[in-house]
């Protein structure tokens, strides 16, 4: 069934009621300003839906937050994975 929906439907991720239509089986990346953000995925195929899974997360300063979307049969699984920068990463290393 899951590859049915990869051949007649669209994923969608929707950060905060924006929708962002994807692609299937590629790493899509989002910046998101700290605070309470919701987080939808499912797919779309012609004017129905499918397949929702919601979460609901907070993100803080310095940051990084990563939603994994896995498609379980006709259903997303959404896992929500948090990491804080150290700070001598990247550009404000000495």
């Amino acid at each position: 069934m899951a590859r049915l929906q990869m051949v007649f439907a669209t994923p969608v991720v929707e950060v905060d009621g924006v929708a962002h239509p994807i692609a299937w089986l590629t790493t899509h990346r989002f910046v998101l300003a700290p605070g309470q953000h919701v987080v939808r995925m499912y797919f779309k195929r012609h004017q129905s839906t499918g397949g929702h899974s919601t979460t609901t997360l907070t993100t803080g300063p310095a940051e990084t937050v990563h939603v994994a979307a896995t498609l379980t049969g006709t259903r997303f699984s959404l896992d929500v994975a948090h990491a804080r920068t150290h700070p001598l990463d990247g550009p404000q290393a000495v």
